[in-house]
Formats: C-alpha cells, structure tokens, sequence
C-alpha cells in the first residue's frame, strides 16, 4: 500500500503537470499576441493556434497524437506474444513514414495557408461548389467522427487496463476515472492546449521508455537463467523475423503497413492539423526528424520490451497489461510511479488530440453553418470536447475487439478513403467534386471488400484503398494539373 501511494503521487505530479499545461494553453488564447490583428481570421482562429508553431512543437505533438495507448498496451503484448516479427511493425512504418515525410507535410501546410482551411474538409472542398462539395464535406466529416471515436474508444480501454490494473478498480470505474480526466483538460485547453500538453507528455514518455527499457535488462540479466529457459520454451516462431518465415510474406507485410504509414499521416485529422498549424512549410518540413526519432524510438522500445518480458515473466495472462503489471511486481515505487506516469501520458496524448478533431469536424464541417461565427469560440469547443468525450466512453463499453484491433481498423479505414483525396488535393492533380467522391467512396469500399476477403494480414487494406481511389480519380478526370477545376 505504501509503494502504490508514492507511485500514486509520482503520477498525481506529472498530472498536474498535465492541467497547468492545459490552463496555460487556455490563458494564451484568450488573449491573442499583440503582434497580430485580433480580426486577422488566420491569427484569431484558436482552432490551428494561429499557425504558429515551430519545428519542435509539430514534431513531438504529432509523434505522441500519433503514438496512441497501443504503443504501451499492443506493442507490449505483440512483441510478447509474437517475438521478433513485430520489430517488422515499426520499421514498416519507418519505411512509410520516409516517404510520408519527403512528399507531404510541408505541402499540407502550404495548402492548407492557400485555402485558409482548418480541417481536412475543407481542404477537400476548397476550389469545389455547389451541391457535391457540400457532399464531399459531409461525408469526409462523417466518415471521420464515426471512425474518430471509434479510434478514441480504443483508447479509453487501453487507459481501462491501466487503471484497473494499477489500483485495483474495477472496469467501469477505470474507464470513467480515465476517461473523465482527459475529457476534462481537453475542454479546457482546446486545439492549443493539445499540443502543449502533448509536448509536456513527450518528454515523460522519452523519460519513462528508457527506465522500463533498462529495467527489464537488468532484470533479465540478474537470473540470466531462467530469463534463457523461459525463452527457449517459447519454440522458434518467436524468433523469426519474417511471418511464417517466409521472405514474401514479411515484404506483403512491410508494404501493407508502409501504406497504412503514408494513409495515417495524410487522413488522420489529429495528426494532419499539427502541420496544417506549423509556422511555415519549411518549419514545418524540419520537423521530420522530431518526429520520426520519437516515434520509432518509443514503439521498437516497447516492442523489445514486450519480447524480453516474455523471458521475465513468461505466464501473465494478458500481455497488453505486461508493461503496467512488471513494475507492479518488481520495481521500486519511484520507477512504478514514473511508468504509470508514462503509460497515462501516451493513452492520453492520443486520447485528447482525437477529442479536439472530432470536436472540429463536427463544429466546423457538420454544423458551421448553424454556430456561424461561434463555432471557433472557447466556449463552444469546450461544450463539444465535454459531450464527444463522454459519448466516446459511453461507446467503448459496447465496442468489441481488442485496443490493437480496434485501432487498426479505425486507422486503416480512415487512410483508405482520405488520403487518396488529400494527395489529390496537395498536388493539384486534376479533379472534380464528382471524382473526388467517387474516389472517396471507392477507397473505403475497397478497403472493406479487402477485409472481408481476409487479405488485410498480409496487406494492410489502407494501401489498397488509396490505390483504389486515385485509380478511380484518374479514370474520372485524367491526368494532369488544370487551371481550374469543375465541380
């Protein structure tokens, strides 16, 4: 009892943490800088934090948005369960991200500054009129809250097994605790306090990956062993690379979840917005590093981990839990306290930023034309971010799957259907309203039909889905860049 209160307290401080970010974020955007006008649209708008932000703030808070509960719950459980071909996971998304990274966010940035959009919506409507853009805005703002929340749900249950595990609650009263938290500085930060917190949340997550890395070393080599024993009766599975070992299969695989990289970075709202926000495309662009560096060191991190606690404690009944449940057992209150404190911060992250995009594609493109010129204000995100948060933990209790399961499909669906017509968008290809949502539609029912064939394990039906809508794209319109574009 005394190890959990000093932990507890270890994790209290890094919420408050957490709160004064928020809160600072809120005061900063009550009073805009002096040196912008008030009535400048681009610098009064709170809902891109007056796209100011430098290299370092779109880099860490996209990476820690980007990383979500399943790099401290399904990364953990994969690399133990699975062994050494779940190191294939993050450098396939290393090898998208590369691409990702060379073509698009400083693109996204400079066209969303041309077309003043704040959303993916109405990037994708911006030069279209008349009825089938008001349909392309619909339907990508339906598409993403539906999708949104189920992905912000499957955070909630990861935070779910973090809580109850740690304090011995039981599963409802986790998941409100949790969830009722991040609901509550999210509505107070906004879009500003996203990314604020964030940042404060990296450098906890950077700090927490490097003692439950080191700590689970040490153990292993303390009963050397045992930690071998364990591990030889794992059987060679475990330790192939590739899946099956076959040298086909694991390169379906990277290049499903390369795809599913290129999809997540171009149609994931919560992630599209922190470029959209940088000060400048070049700044934006600088940020390539930031980003990666923080994202494939915390998820490899975690995947070893993940295989290394298998050697440690080869019996835990669920191994998202495997993270949490080692420090539980073994380490002092100080280290427990710290990885508690790192398990929240990164379901938390995530959890806050889906809030914010889901609040504005709701505010923005579903019912802007209802809250008029109040749909921007304080007062209203705060309202909107209360009422999705609690509507998202009202759905995790009936949402079936598995925090891994669950987030991958929201991921890849959303990929499937978007980033297609955002590509589009960015290079100015040539294109219709009529295509643009054929090429929509046609990803997503790609995608599902994948699925549904039971291809998605060996590639990611994201990669499917843009290949589809670009091809329809094509087919409708043609190759080339025009001077205008019909609807």
């Amino acid at each position: 009892m005394e190890k959990l209160g000093l932990s507890g307290a270890v994790f209290l401080l890094t919420l408050a943490l957490t709160f004064a970010a928020a809160a600072f974020a809120r005061i900063k955007a009550a009073r805009p800088s002096a040196s912008h006008d008030i009535e400048d649209k681009d610098w009064a708008d709170e809902d891109l934090a007056g796209r100011g932000l430098n290299r370092w703030l779109v880099g860490l808070s996209a990476a820690t948005t980007g990383n979500s509960g399943f790099i401290v719950t399904g990364a953990v459980g994969l690399g133990y369960a699975g062994g050494m071909q779940w190191l294939l996971f993050p450098l396939a998304w290393l090898l998208g991200d590369l691409i990702y990274w060379g073509l698009f966010p400083d693109r996204l940035n400079a066209a969303a500054r041309q077309a003043s959009a704040t959303t993916l919506s109405e990037l994708l409507t911006h030069g279209l009129s008349g009825r089938t853009a008001k349909l392309i805005a619909l339907a990508s703002a339906l598409l993403l809250v539906v999708f949104l929340s189920m992905y912000t749900s499957a955070q909630w249950l990861a935070g779910k097994k973090f809580l109850s595990g740690v304090f011995d609650l039981s599963e409802v009263s986790a998941l409100l605790l949790f969830g009722g938290t991040i609901v509550l500085y999210s509505s107070l930060g906004g879009f500003r306090g996203s990314v604020y917190t964030d940042t404060v949340q990296a450098v906890i997550r950077i700090f927490g990956t490097v003692v439950a890395l080191g700590a689970v070393a040490w153990f292993a080599l303390s009963d050397h062993a045992a930690f071998s024993a364990n591990l030889e009766s794992v059987g060679p599975e475990f330790w192939r690379i590739s899946p099956h070992g076959s040298l086909l299969a694991a390169a379906g695989f990277v290049a499903g979840y390369a795809g599913a990289a290129i999809g997540f970075g171009l149609g994931q709202p919560q992630i599209v917005t922190r470029y959209m926000a940088g000060a400048s495309p070049e700044e934006t662009r600088a940020a390539k590093w930031i980003y990666i560096g923080f994202l494939q060191g915390t998820w490899l991190a975690m995947t070893t981990f993940g295989i290394l606690l298998r050697g440690v404690m080869p019996d835990i009944a669920d191994p998202e839990t495997g993270l949490s449940l080692f420090f539980q057992s073994y380490m002092g209150p100080i280290a427990t306290g710290i990885i508690f404190a790192d398990v929240f911060a990164t379901i938390a992250s995530t959890s806050n930023g889906l809030l914010v995009a889901i609040s504005q594609a709701l505010r923005r493109d579903l019912l802007g034309h209802v809250l008029g010129q109040n749909r921007s204000s304080l007062a209203i995100t705060t309202a909107f971010t209360l009422v999705i948060g609690l509507g998202t933990i009202a759905m995790s209790f009936i949402l079936p799957g598995s925090v891994f399961s669950i987030a991958v499909d929201a991921v890849s669906k959303i990929g499937a259907a978007l980033a297609g017509p955002v590509m589009i968008k960015i290079f100015r290809w040539r294109h219709s309203g009529i295509s643009l949502l054929a090429a929509m539609i046609s990803g997503l029912a790609a995608a599902y039909a994948w699925t549904l064939m039971g291809y998605s394990p060996a590639f990611n039906e994201a990669g499917i889905g843009i290949a589809v809508s670009l091809l329809v794209n094509l087919l409708l319109c043609g190759a080339g860049k025009p001077a205008d574009r019909a609807d």
